[in-house]
């Protein structure tokens, strides 16, 4: 075993990710979901993680993991507070644009470092939900508070 590899092995291996920037809005709906996760009572192995802005750095948070469930922003052209559960897969994430994922730049290019890299877990599940407002507040708008509960459950039937 190489050190990389021990250094993962104690940790978790299902990750929840929740990125976004808790002061812009709707934005923040990834640590908001986190914050939820966080008051359940989550299996054993299971780490929420707040990621915040990440860039890059994601690609570190997620080595080592079996699987990795992410929560973000998605613009996809839908009513506020709507999400969608999709793989990598199924979108082709557009590195360095923001037409889907409102941190496409660092998400993007964080999946795209990874693969090439061959660290990333070979199950990646990712909850996108349509913001209403990006707006400099520290609130989430009505709509898209109403998904926190809604994409948390969704998490939560998916680590049963």
């Amino acid at each position: 075993m190489t050190g990389a590899q021990s250094a993962f092995s104690t940790q978790p291996s299902t990750l929840i990710l929740g990125l976004g920037n808790a002061l812009r809005g709707d934005d923040g709906i990834g640590p908001s979901v986190i914050e939820w996760l966080n008051r359940q009572d989550l299996p054993p192995g299971v780490e929420p993680i707040d990621g915040g802005t990440s860039g890059l750095d994601i690609v570190s948070i997620l080595m080592g993991r079996e699987r990795a469930i992410i929560v973000d922003a998605a613009n996809f052209g839908r009513a506020p507070g709507e999400w969608v559960r999709f793989t990598p897969d199924l979108v082709q994430l557009k590195e360095n644009e923001t037409t889907l994922s409102l941190h496409s730049a660092g998400f993007a290019d964080a999946l795209a470092l990874g693969a090439a890299l061959n660290v990333l877990p070979p199950t990646i599940v990712i909850y996108g939900v349509q913001p209403q407002s990006l707006d400099w507040s520290p609130q989430l708008s009505a709509e898209v508070q109403a998904a926190v509960a809604e994409v948390g459950q969704a998490i939560l039937r998916e680590l049963e």
